[in-house]
């Protein structure tokens, strides 16, 4: 009994690793695609914002760095989609290579342009999680996260770069509490998948019952209109006999009273006869009578 419950319990979990396993493919398909949009965007923005408006936000040396590096991020994670090589890896390397990318855009980006930035890798903490369903995709992006932000802010002050206490401060705050409001959220999220993972699964189940009873019950009905038209059939030539026999009865029974009619007229027409016989005989022997009385008299 316990080990069937153990079971009953890892199905579950095997689905929902399945499940999100395949969901996982096409959520890193979706972030390529956004990845290349990006690099097709800031190519443009930076070719307008350098070459026509002259605001020396980045300089295109270091813009090549960033490009050249998201490029071969790119090129990595086609090549493993594409040969089915590790995918599982991908997202761990997205949780690593994001945060990456904006701390060196605010890097390599003139200070007055990039504060509004700091709130990306903070919302990529809690989008790691909650897109993959994975806790431990959270605390690596976390993780990664607060490094690259001390490695920035050790860069500015060595640097000379006034940056607020308070603004160091609140970015750190922000990234624990992405994490705490994340983490309960995941769980209860994995928890409601796996429930509705076996509800579906128990449906599934439920539905191959109801379709092998269902084939059963079509087959016996078939095997039931079968013995029903092979009994009509049967039923059909057995009443054609009756009603071929019928019309030959019908017929016999037509031709006797036909004789018997032609019986009657016969018997009619010999009984007319023999009166017709009888008067001409007492006819005869009246006559010769009744002759020899008028001879004797005169």
């Amino acid at each position: 009994m316990a080990k069937n419950k153990e079971k009953k319990s890892k199905k579950p979990l095997e689905e929902f690793e399945y499940f999100k396993s395949q969901r996982e493919k096409d959520l890193l398909r979706w972030f390529l695609m956004g990845d290349v949009f990006f690099l097709i965007a800031t190519l443009i923005l930076m070719f307008i914002s350098e070459e026509i408006l002259n605001l020396g936000i980045l300089t295109w040396p270091n813009y090549w760095i960033l490009f050249l590096g998201n490029l071969i991020f790119i090129l990595y994670f086609l090549f493993c989609l594409i040969k089915d090589f590790k995918v599982w890896i991908l997202k761990y390397v997205t949780a690593v290579f994001s945060p990456l990318l904006i701390i060196g855009w605010i890097y390599f980006t003139d200070i007055q342009y990039v504060k509004i930035l700091f709130i990306a890798p903070v919302q990529l903490i809690m989008l790691a999680g909650l897109l993959f369903y994975d806790t431990t995709v959270l605390f690596i992006s976390a993780l990664t996260t607060m490094i690259y932000m001390t490695l920035l802010f050790l860069h500015y002050f060595r640097s000379g770069v006034a940056f607020p206490l308070y603004e160091i401060y609140l970015t750190y705050m922000f990234c624990i509490v992405s994490v705490v409001f994340s983490w309960p959220l995941l769980q209860r999220t994995r928890i409601y998948l796996v429930e509705l993972l076996e509800k579906r699964r128990e449906a599934e189940e439920a539905k191959s019952v109801l379709e092998v009873k269902v084939q059963a019950r079509t087959k016996e009905l078939r095997e039931l209109t079968q013995n029903l038209d092979q009994k009509v059939k049967a039923r059909t030539t057995e009443l054609q006999e009756r009603v071929s026999q019928l019309e030959r009865f019908q017929k016999l029974t037509i031709g006797r009273e036909l004789k018997m009619v032609e019986l009657k007229k016969d018997s009619e027409v010999e009984k007319r006869i023999r009166e017709n016989i009888k008067f001409l005989n007492y006819f005869v022997f009246l006559l010769p009578e009744k002759f020899s009385g008028l001879i004797f008299s005169t």
